[in-house]
């Protein structure tokens, strides 16, 4: 693997790097670590990096990268029955501003290469959550960050986020927005993280399509950080949002010696001119809370709160439930008993805690994992049983034509998961959930599978089904996907998805050719197609083709 130093922002005739290395095994199910890592050490915690001297006679040029693309395809679409050519340019353009920040612009952005969502079916009464995987927004996004949305590893990260860039260039379905120009800044200064983004995109009949992010935090001690956060704009609805937030981490990786432990307290205060003045003269547009997590390979704790009053606005943030007050909870032993060829044995409990600001309860989890054990050989077995409660203020349609009544409902029910290694040549997956639901019962199955034919070809798919009984009658809701990569060389790639569910009933198509000229060279050929299925006979609806050439010039 090659690493153009012109990629790379560092200071000029600088002699000494921080280097953390860690290669994984996946036919060992083992990683290698240097500096030597304990069992507590998180992954790519670069505190503990190791230092790497004597490099010399590097350099990084002007710091400027220039990326035109030119893009031509076409579309289809059934309701005009025609095909309409495709033609546009755009570019970026990448500046270290110092060997630690970095400035860039887009104009006319593109994201034709981008890979599609999966398709999902919302069982619940609140939005989905969906990932970012456009490369302009991944790029950085670590430095606007806020509170507890930077931890992977919790369960609870998305519940507030007051900057979600999803929320630029999407609309609430996830089809594409034109996007006219931006800007962004990311990196460090000295003990500052800098974040700071501004964008533009084509929404009809909007007043309001601008967008502005700027994210500040000063680093002290060892792993610890104070800052700010404020966001200008409002994509879920036309009119103005202004949002203003503070945050605190105190974290440390030498607790006793080597134990991880941190303590993270964040608030934030919208703005939102409503069109409903005694709305707006109500105020409560607070959210706030706080989150202590131990988490280490024995002992793995977390415990948090958070409330979020009821006219709180996050204009290009993610908030599925406001109006809430929420205290959650997990905690997990995990010995390691070293015989049987057991890895790791973990057993624990977990809550989650919903009540309004009337302190009547709306929602509860509580859930139990008697035994989740690792094997060295990769396999997996988990066992968790579930109890929980929801309030329902008013009929809650699930699905198509099947509606839950109004009411309190308690259920229990269970999960359990069997997993293979995923180093093998034909891995599988198998979870499956059983027990009451509402006023009814459900029973899921998850199956997932992955076959290496040989080194260049995989081939995976994947079923989620859902039978669903309730008090009137009952459902099947359903996904398939199928994916398919090849792999002709670490250059040139092909990545075939193809996808159904039974709810929208449609089935989605998305190829993506990439080559790969030199490292910044690119040529990508993608195919997008959506086709319904009437009668059991797919029917194509929409569809794309699109060939894109990238061009990267460094100076």
């Amino acid at each position: 693997m090659d690493i153009p130093f012109k990629t790379l922002g560092f200071k000029p005739g600088q002699k000494k790097w921080g280097l953390k290395m860690i290669r994984y095994y996946l036919r060992n199910e083992e990683s290698d670590y240097w500096p030597v890592a304990s069992l507590d050490t998180y992954r790519f915690q670069v505190s503990d990096a190791g230092i790497l001297d004597g490099l010399e006679g590097m350099s990084q040029g002007a710091g400027l990268d220039i990326v035109p693309y030119g893009i031509t395809g076409a579309d289809y679409s059934e309701t005009g029955e025609k095909i309409d050519p495709v033609l546009n340019a755009g570019f970026e353009a990448y500046y270290n501003i110092t060997s630690n920040l970095k400035a860039a612009v887009t104009i006319n952005t593109d994201f034709a290469q981008t890979e599609v969502d999966e398709q999902q079916i919302n069982l619940t009464r609140f939005r989905l959550f969906y990932p970012e995987k456009r490369d302009f927004f991944l790029d950085g996004a670590n430095f606007f960050n806020f509170g507890i949305n930077g931890d992977r590893d919790n369960p609870w990260n998305t519940r507030m986020i007051p900057f979600f860039s999803r929320r630029i260039g999407l609309d609430s379905t996830g089809n594409p927005i034109p996007v006219r120009y931006g800007g962004k800044i990311t990196g460090q200064s000295g003990k500052w993280n800098i974040g700071a983004m501004y964008m533009k995109d084509y929404r009809e009949e909007w007043d309001n399509s601008h967008f502005a992010v700027t994210r500040l935090a000063r680093n002290f001690g060892d792993q610890s950080q104070a800052g700010l956060i404020s966001t200008y704009g409002n994509a879920q609805d036309d009119i103005p949002n202004f949002l203003l937030g503070l945050d605190v981490k105190l974290g440390t990786s030498k607790f006793r010696g080597n134990k991880n432990m941190a303590l993270s307290l964040y608030g934030i205060k919208s703005f939102t001119e409503f069109e409903d003045p005694g709305t707006r003269s109500v105020g409560r547009e607070l959210a706030y809370g706080a989150e202590f997590v131990y988490p280490n390979d024995f002992l793995n704790l977390r415990i948090g709160h958070l409330q979020i009053q009821e006219n709180f606005v996050a204009g290009i943030g993610f908030v599925p439930r406001p109006g809430v007050r929420q205290s959650y909870g997990e905690f997990l032993l995990g010995p390691r008993p070293e015989k049987w060829g057991i890895l790791q044995v973990q057993s624990g409990t977990g809550l989650d805690h919903i009540t309004d600001f009337n302190n009547r309860l709306q929602s509860r989890e509580w859930y139990t994992t008697p035994l989740n054990v690792k094997f060295r050989s990769g396999e997996l077995f988990t066992y968790k049983v579930t109890s929980s409660f929801d309030f329902l203020e008013e009929p809650f349609q699930i699905y198509e034509g099947h509606t839950i009544p109004a009411g309190s409902y308690n259920f229990f029910w269970q999960t359990i998961s069997l997993w293979s290694a995923l180093r093998r040549d034909l891995w599988g997956t198998a979870d499956f959930r059983f027990g009451k639901f509402y006023n009814g019962s459900r029973n899921e199955l998850k199956l997932k599978a992955g076959y290496k034919v040989m080194v260049p070809l995989f081939i995976g798919g994947e079923l989620i089904r859902n039978d669903i009984e309730l008090s009137d009658n009952g459902f099947i809701a359903y996904i398939y996907r199928v994916n398919m990569n090849i792999l002709f060389s670490p250059d040139i790639t092909l990545y075939t998805f193809i996808q159904y569910d039974n709810q929208s009933d449609r089935m989605g198509w998305q190829s993506r050719f990439r080559w790969i000229l030199k490292p910044g060279r690119e040529i990508f050929l993608v195919w997008n197609s959506i086709a319904r299925d009437p009668y059991e006979r797919f029917q194509m609806e929409e569809a794309s083709a699109r060939l894109k050439v990238k061009f990267t010039i460094r100076f």
